[in-house]
């Protein structure tokens, strides 16, 4: 899979150097982007987050239909939130995934959800929880971000006992077939031409298991590979995982 994120290693300058529009100054004198009166600029989420023990690991940026940069992406994790294999190694740790516009016409978005380490040489895959806060670029969001930053630590529990819950759900062939054919539902309007079982493919040995969190790797991994536009990658993994649930 390609990695849709650049990796910064928490480093804020190396952040913005390839994610340019991070530097609000950019968005104003070099996008020449006209904002809300009370933007609320991504590194100011990121550096309360960090506050809180979340690294920043990767940043993107994508384009509008004007070739300006209308969006920027930065993704982080947190080191003491992992979740561990059957051998006791972290494979995936908790994410946040957080998008905004560079003019402030829709609200910042933090997505919580999975970071995952999908194969050895250093390739992604992001699994989004469909839990999402939705920060308006108005004044009382700007003066008070932390009211919205200090409840994440408390919600990432929920979200690992969910994956937990998943780990323990083992699943039969019927079962991984209807997940896969569901998931595909949700890119596809037409499935006639859809191999369902290329969505099950097993890719590397530590993706060999048939229990619902396992399943679901696989399938997010084989049918979000090729998605290209952020924004709906992630809408599409936040359905994903929502889907996952039902089968838990």
């Amino acid at each position: 899979m390609k990695n849709k994120f650049i990796q910064v290693d928490n480093d804020l300058n190396k952040a913005i150097a390839f994610a340019n529009t991070l530097d609000n100054n950019n968005i104003l004198n070099v996008q020449r982007i006209k904002q809300k009166e009370f933007y609320i600029p991504t590194l100011d989420v990121v550096e309360k987050l960090q506050s809180e023990g979340w690294r920043l690991s990767g940043v993107a940026e994508q384009r509008g239909k004007n070739r300006k940069i209308s969006n920027n992406y930065v993704q982080m994790q947190h080191p003491d939130f992992a979740i561990q294999n059957n051998k006791g190694k972290d494979e995936a740790y908790t994410s946040i995934t957080i998008s905004n516009s560079c003019n402030g016409a829709k609200p910042l978005q933090m997505s919580l959800g999975i970071f995952r380490q999908v194969c050895t040489n250093g390739l992604i895959a992001f699994d989004r929880h469909g839990e999402t806060e939705n920060i308006k670029h108005i004044a009382i969001n700007a003066r008070d971000l932390d009211r919205f930053i200090i409840p994440i630590n408390n919600k990432v529990n929920k979200l690992l006992t969910e994956v937990s819950e998943m780990k323990h759900r083992g699943l039969s062939i019927e079962d991984m077939r209807k997940l896969a054919t569901e998931a595909a539902s949700l890119r596809y309007a037409n499935l006639d031409d859809i191999n369902i079982d290329d969505l099950l493919v097993v890719n590397r040995v530590e993706d060999e298991s048939n229990d619902l969190w396992t399943v679901f790797n696989r399938i997010q991994e084989n049918l979000t590979h090729d998605v290209q536009n952020m924004s709906e990658d992630i809408k599409l993994n936040q359905r994903l995982f929502a889907l996952a649930e039902t089968f838990a």
